[in-house]
């Protein structure tokens, strides 16, 4: 099942895939979950690291999981109809996206769809404008970022339980405690004073 995929061998391809996906995954993963955790989560330091060990395992197994079945099942239908073409690509990402990400609506599983999306609604501007639909000049990324953040604070206000949690605990953070009422100039500075530097504002 090589001559018709642009490798060696399918077998060989899809299983360097997995070992690719386990790889990065497990490599952006895991500073990322160790900043987080230790910085935003509580518990003890053991809780924290066997939280940050089972966001990376969730994260490697997944991508490469993915990666294997996704190029497996390309090299299935090229050489079932004896032929490449996109149109197996959209189908096996949309297979293999909905079973490893689909079915378990984890944090992390969220966090990367989420991630692929937007990378997605930027990459499709650019492709619309490639294919002369919209001008060249003309930068989409402006009105993005206009309609995305007008969406997301409207849905704050008026929903925002349809938000996903730690989007809406960063923005009532933002937006809503700072509604308070503050009596030092102290409160203002974007960091914790001292204790010992107490007699500043007192």
């Amino acid at each position: 099942m090589s001559q018709i995929c642009n490798h060696e061998s399918c077998i060989k391809s899809s299983l360097l895939g997995l070992r690719q996906g386990i790889y990065y995954g497990g490599k952006i993963r895991f500073f990322h979950a160790l900043v987080m955790t230790f910085l935003f989560r509580p518990g003890s330091i053991k809780s924290k690291f066997i939280t940050v060990i089972q966001l990376t395992y969730q994260h490697a197994k997944n991508l490469g999981i993915f990666v294997f079945l996704y190029k497996s099942i390309v090299c299935i239908l090229n050489n079932i109809r004896k032929k490449q073409t996109k149109l197996h690509n959209l189908i096996s990402g949309a297979i293999c996206g909905y079973l490893v990400f689909g079915r378990n609506k984890s944090a992390v599983n969220q966090q990367i769809v989420l991630y692929v999306m937007s990378r997605v609604i930027i990459g499709l501007a650019s492709n619309i404008q490639r294919r002369k639909l919209l001008p060249q000049s003309w930068d989409a990324f402006p009105l993005q970022a206009a309609i995305v953040w007008g969406l997301v604070m409207l849905l704050f206000e008026d929903d925002k339980g349809c938000l996903q949690n730690s989007l809406t605990s960063s923005m009532t953070f933002l937006y809503k405690d700072s509604d308070r009422s503050y009596s030092s100039w102290a409160e203002l500075i974007p960091f914790e004073m001292p204790d010992f530097l107490s007699f500043l504002w007192k």
